[in-house]
């Protein structure tokens, strides 16, 4: 795990966090990233907004920190974001509060990682390895590429 997104010897920018794991009964998650922004998407009722909630208990232990999470009821949305340095930024329904703004802060403040719930990437610098949907599978909860076809 690295925390604070510390600078690999090339000078390149590490992940605050590579894996994220963790265990709600019935159910543990590990939840792996290669990309310093992850879009999670998914039709309803596949467990995204259920994720974001357990990590709001995540965050409150030493090892989870760096979490900060926004949401549509989240105040001050906007300067609070653009003031979030080295964190681990999770964004529950960001197609409904992410403006323009917003995802330029999100392309090139490279000292954050981002966790956005989202199905609409207009804007955002993205990988193949960005797209993700949760996957459950004997009560083990996995981000799974997402195959994005043009």
């Amino acid at each position: 795990m690295n925390i604070g997104g510390v600078k690999s010897m090339s000078g390149e920018k590490k992940l605050i966090y590579n894996v994220i794991e963790f265990k709600v009964s019935p159910f543990s998650y590990r939840l792996e990233f290669k990309s310093r922004i992850t879009l999670v998407r998914g039709d309803s009722a596949t467990g995204k907004t259920y994720l974001y909630q357990v990590m709001e208990d995540l965050k409150m232990t030493e090892e989870y920190s760096c979490i900060k999470q926004f949401n549509y009821k989240s105040e001050e949305f906007h300067s609070e974001l653009k003031r979030c340095k080295d964190k681990f930024i999770v964004v529950d329904n960001a197609d409904i509060i992410l403006d323009d703004e917003d995802r330029a802060f999100i392309n090139f403040e490279k000292s954050n990682q981002y966790l956005l719930f989202l199905r609409n990437c207009d804007g955002l610098n993205l990988s193949a390895d960005s797209f993700m949907i949760l996957r459950e599978k004997g009560y083990l909860v996995t981000l799974e590429k997402e195959l994005v076809t043009g």
